[in-house]
């Protein structure tokens, strides 16, 4: 609305003055003209009174001067061929029979030139408007008309009309705020209203709609459209979480199932080595089988839900799941170290960080040589809480650490991972707004990192 407004005052300020000074111009001739046609009209009323110079003749000529300078305020001298003043209307002062000849605008009339202009009077101390013309007998001038009438009443009048266009332009203004406040706030309550519904939709509540009656057309056919959308999401979304539950019941079931019954299969035969080691072979393909599954489940919840950011206590979490670790790496033959910072909170999705933590340390765990050591970090990085999980594997080269967040994708590490748990650390990543990478650690090893934004 600030804008609009600023837009209407310029143009009312680029149209008004030019005006203005226009209309002052305007003023000042048309009583400049007036004024001449008044000269000029005194002029053929003393032509006859300056032809005799008589006495009784010049009576009527200086009664109708009088009679001027009472209905308008106009002083009037009226000069023979001379130059000698025979008729006046000023009152304070008798100036007849003094000598104007010296004057200029005098001197002009009396040669026969319309003389027009302004001066400062010594004698009434202000500024005149005057008009000087010729009075004529055929082609001799037989004495001069002077007008003369204060600059102040013309200034006066001139600015009453300016206030005039003032407070028009004061009108234009108030008429245009008054507008622009009711244009507004139609615009941006629907614009307001179609904003919550919008952060509503991104924190995953997607019954969420925006009032399609509210704002400009163009408004509520946007609003209409995004109830469409976030209709036609919600349903895709709700779709996607019924697939994944169903689909984790039945694909769970039989391979479960499955499992136990080659168990009693084993059981029930008495096995060579060889069909002992293709038991074997079948169990870990099945056990792949459950791995793959499950983080393909992870990875379509991950993408179904849009989860709002919580205030996670990162230290408390990670201490909680390297103790749920350790016990695991010593049967495992390693060495599990930590150095976690206290009192560090994080924005993040929740059980992002622990989900996180847990596939950094599977990862490290599986690369890892017999008796290697693991080392968990965390600590502030500027403002910013940094996790990190190194090992002492066979690391990465900089194309595979580039890859290593793809779907399904694997290194060369000889690990039977599902190439699904990097994606889904990369999807919890972005939800919570934080950075994951991957970076080599010497003499050996790789350190996986985890960057997110401090809660403090």
């Amino acid at each position: 609305m600030a804008s609009f407004l600023g837009i209407v005052l310029i143009a009312l300020g680029v149209s008004t003055v030019p005006f203005a000074l226009f209309l002052q111009s305007v003023e000042r001739d048309r009583l400049q003209t007036s004024l001449e046609r008044d000269a000029f009209v005194l002029a053929g009323r003393a032509e006859e009174a300056l032809e005799s110079l008589d006495a009784d003749e010049l009576v009527p000529v200086r009664d109708l001067a009088s009679t001027y300078r009472d209905a308008g305020g106009a002083r009037v001298v009226i000069v023979d061929t001379s130059g000698v003043v025979v008729v006046t209307n000023d009152t304070e002062e008798d100036r007849v029979g003094i000598s104007y000849a010296s004057r200029p605008e005098f001197e002009a009339a009396l040669s026969g030139v319309i003389s027009t202009g302004e001066r400062y009077s010594e004698t009434l101390s202000m500024t005149l408007v005057y008009v000087a013309v010729p009075v004529f007998s055929g082609p001799n001038v037989l004495g001069a008309v002077r007008l003369t009438f204060d600059k102040t009443v013309i200034d006066v009048e001139v600015n009453r009309q300016l206030v005039g266009i003032g407070l028009v332009a004061l009108i234009t203004l108030a008429l245009g705020a008054l507008v622009a406040i009711i244009l507004s706030g139609t615009l941006v309550r629907g614009i307001r209203e179609l904003d919550t519904a919008a952060q509503a939709v991104a924190r995953g509540d997607f019954s969420s709609r925006a009032k399609e009656d509210v704002g400009p057309p163009e408004i509520r056919a946007l609003s209409r459209a995004f109830n469409q959308m976030s209709g036609r999401v919600g349903s895709l979304v709700d779709e996607q979480k019924r697939f994944a539950s169903d689909a984790s019941h039945q694909l769970r079931t039989p391979i479960t199932v499955l499992m136990l019954r080659l168990e009693g299969l084993r059981d029930s035969l008495k096995l060579t080595e060889k069909s002992a080691e293709r038991f074997d072979a079948i169990e870990h393909e099945l056990a792949r089988l459950t791995r793959l599954i499950d983080g393909l489940l992870a990875l379509g919840r991950a993408g179904a839900e849009a989860v709002s950011l919580e205030t996670i206590d990162a230290s408390a979490v990670s201490k909680e799941r390297v103790e749920s670790w350790c016990s695991l790496a010593e049967e495992a033959g390693f060495t599990l170290q930590s150095y976690i910072e206290d009192d560090l909170v994080v924005r993040a999705v929740p059980t992002a960080l622990e989900q996180i933590l847990d596939v950094y340390l599977d990862n490290a765990l599986n690369v890892s040589s017999l008796g290697g050591e693991i080392e968990v970090r965390l600590g502030r990085v500027g403002d910013r809480v940094e996790l990190s999980v190194s090992d002492e594997g066979p690391g990465m080269s900089d194309a595979e650490r580039g890859r290593a967040f793809d779907r399904f994708w694997r290194g060369s590490s000889g690990y039977e991972g599902t190439g699904l748990g990097l994606a889904v650390v990369l999807h919890l990543a972005e939800a919570s707004g934080a950075s994951v990478s991957l970076h080599r650690r010497e003499p050996e090893g790789l350190t996986a990192q985890a960057s997110f934004v401090s809660a403090d």
